[in-house]
């Protein structure tokens, strides 16, 4: 009997509060793991965690606080805005 389970098996923390998840998409037969692929995705200061795992969405509480929301969106304007980002790190 095949069987399939999609879990969060990393979260990480990158420059800039950007939270990067690892989604691990596993396979088992006759409960005896035959395979496993992965998906990254990305999440930005402010963004919308409403279709996140709940452990995502309670590291984003922590980690994207005002400051750190208003700092990547003024680095973002100004990249848009064809200027040199003030990065202070």
């Amino acid at each position: 009997m095949l069987t399939e389970e999609t879990v969060v098996d990393k979260i990480e923390i990158l420059e800039g509060g950007i939270i990067q998840v690892r989604k691990s998409t596993r396979v088992y037969r006759d409960g005896i793991k035959i395979a496993e692929t992965y998906h990254r995705h990305c999440l930005e200061p402010g963004a919308d965690l409403t279709e996140q795992d709940s452990r995502v969405a309670a590291v984003a509480a922590v980690i994207h606080t005002k400051e750190v929301i208003d700092a990547h969106k003024a680095t973002t304007d100004a990249v848009k805005a064809g200027l040199e980002p003030d990065v202070k790190g």
